[in-house]
């Protein structure tokens, strides 16, 4: 064992998840995924509650096969209208590009849905049992060591003093990965693009078709979604090495 002190014991988890700052999809969804085949595990969460902040997200069938199987897409289907088409307008040439949208063989549950990241999360959220998600856990620092009977266990370190000690780590802690850091995998590069987004409320009813509206010009995409019939998300991406520039250009 190493010689750096606990001020706890370390608490014993078979699969430990760290969720990192975001209360994120990814960390939830492994944990109901585990849950399917009997697998206990622990979500590590950094923030005190899971996170409202954030737009929305289009989701095409293969996630909706994913949310099947995890048993929570009927939460989303019966609350989020299915996309009909796309519509691309590139607004140097006039021309517009028309894509249809439509389910898997004819099931409407497959269909094409922009829906709130907040509902998602709450969605799969719900499935867990109680004790499953940790909030308030911020992560200081893993190791690994050899155990007295030759075995290997991972000790998460958090800020409270906690230590838990883990035979499995899985990091759903995105970009800036404590996980990925300890594990040694190369930096994220940047992606070259920036963008703005955004959701809008009309009490009164938006009027827009169930379609997504794109319109392209000079590096900028722009385009919005209604979510359902009072609710439109909207967004700005940036596809250049201006660092948004471009965007806080067409904002002002």
């Amino acid at each position: 064992m190493s010689s750096g002190v606990r001020t706890k014991e370390p608490t014993n988890l078979e699969i430990s998840i760290y969720g990192g700052r975001r209360g994120g999809i990814a960390g939830l969804a492994t944990a109901l995924a585990l849950k399917q085949v009997g697998l206990s595990t622990r979500v590590l969460e950094r923030n005190p509650e899971l996170r409202a902040s954030g737009a929305a997200l289009t989701l095409f069938p293969n996630a909706w096969f994913a949310l099947r199987a995890l048993g929570v897409d009927h939460k989303l289907t019966s609350v989020y209208q299915s996309l009909k088409k796309s519509l691309v307008t590139n607004l140097e040439t006039g021309a517009t590009l028309e894509f249809d949208f439509g389910g898997t063989k004819d099931r409407e549950d497959t269909a094409v849905r922009t829906v709130h990241r907040k509902a998602l999360l709450q969605a799969l959220a719900e499935e867990l049992p109680p004790d499953t998600i940790r909030f308030s856990s911020k992560l200081i620092s893993i190791n690994s060591e050899t155990l007295e009977d030759s075995s290997t266990a991972t000790f998460l370190h958090l800020e409270d003093g906690t230590v838990i000690k883990a035979k499995v780590v899985i990091g759903c802690d995105g970009v800036h990965s404590a996980v990925a850091h300890w594990l040694g995998l190369s930096k994220t590069m940047k992606a070259g693009r920036s963008a703005v987004r955004g959701l809008s409320s009309y009490p009164e009813g938006h009027g827009f078709k169930m379609q997504v509206r794109q319109f392209i010009k000079g590096g900028v995409r722009a385009g919005f979604i209604p979510l359902n019939s009072k609710c439109v998300y909207w967004f700005l991406t940036e596809k250049s090495s201006s660092s948004g520039k471009l965007i806080v250009k067409y904002l002002e």
